[in-house]
């Protein structure tokens, strides 16, 4: 429906550093306190969208970013048990912590984690299906031990958290690491690929595609190939991955949601706007796909090339009166 109107094709984000953080979500619901430690861990997966809302109201660095892909989860999985996954994490910490020597490095706590998760608990990235849902709902990648770049990196940011190894993502194009420590003794980790350990020069060569860079380079390179990438960046990609994979399959609804709490998460996302746009009017809903492709044009930046969208918006208008009218048969 709709296709070739202007309706902006699925928009796909990578992380960037100093990206706009946009005001607190609106509509958020009053179920538990802000401040509430234990809030992301109890089980309300039929307020999911509502407490995704509230984790995400947060400042970047406070915001549960396990607690929040679990909210994301939620809205999937209707009995869900976030607290029963908080426990998993515990227990794989637990493992860990009892296999550091006395004298553990950072290497060495970093390899106690790839042993627990890779070996003990097998988990590994899904080549074989690697577009599957499942695979971005760190419930699924737990319980059925496959998972995608993002969601394992999650997974192994958690447990590292719990045995004293304080990670950060790294939004490369077309893939996801962690980096524990800074400067020039930042040591790079790709979860997808069992934990393996990069160097900055590997992880440039990954991200332009085996290209090995010069030295003089690497620098250059660095800040714009392997950026920083914050919870809220890092959530807004899962959801993006999640909302392309859905409309792939043709599953409008799903896709749907996920565009919205991409937008909940970030209200300045003017280009997700024409995606929630097309999403609607895939599922009948003319009406907001009005509102929303209006506020698309209204926030498009000055010189932006808004034809087919104002085309769409004309074909939305008039699928709506048709909608409406007494004489329809829909």
């Amino acid at each position: 429906m709709l296709h070739g109107t202007g309706i902006a094709s699925m928009d796909v984000s990578h992380c960037e550093i100093g990206e706009v953080r946009g005001p607190p979500a609106r509509s958020i619901a009053a179920h538990f306190p802000a401040s509430d430690p234990e809030f992301t861990m109890e089980s309300h997966a039929e307020h999911a969208r509502e407490n995704f809302a509230q984790t995400v109201r947060r400042r970047d660095a406070e915001i549960d970013l396990f607690g929040a892909c679990l909210f994301i989860a939620g809205e999937e999985y209707s009995t869900l048990d976030n607290r029963y996954y908080f426990d998993k994490l515990d227990t794989l910490a637990a493992m860990a912590t009892n296999r550091l020597p006395d004298d553990a490095s950072l290497y060495d706590r970093l390899d106690v984690v790839r042993s627990v998760l890779f070996d003990s608990a097998d988990l590994r990235g899904n080549s074989g299906n690697y577009y599957d849902p499942r695979n971005s709902y760190v419930n699924e990648v737990l319980d059925r031990g496959l998972g995608i770049p993002i969601t394992l990196s999650v997974i192994y940011r958690e447990v590292a958290r719990r045995i004293g190894v304080e990670m950060h993502g790294i939004g490369m194009p077309g893939h996801y690491l962690l980096a524990a420590g800074s400067g020039e003794h930042q040591i790079f980790v790709d979860p997808y690929h069992r934990g393996g350990l990069l160097s900055r020069k590997e992880c440039l060569a990954l991200a332009i595609r085996g290209h090995k860079p010069s030295s003089s380079t690497s620098i250059a390179l660095s800040s714009r190939l392997l950026p920083a990438c914050g919870n809220r960046s890092t959530l807004r990609r899962l959801l993006t991955n999640l909302k392309l994979n859905h409309a792939k399959k043709k599953d409008y609804k799903r896709s749907l949601a996920a565009a919205e709490r991409i937008q909940l998460l970030d209200p300045e996302n003017w280009r997700n706007l024409s995606d929630l746009a097309r999403l609607q009017a895939e599922v009948g809903d003319f009406n907001r796909a009005i509102e929303s492709l209006s506020e698309f044009l209204d926030r498009a930046p000055e010189g932006s090339d808004t034809r087919r969208a104002k085309d769409a918006l004309t074909q939305l208008r008039e699928l709506a009166r048709k909608q409406s009218s007494p004489d329809s048969n829909n």
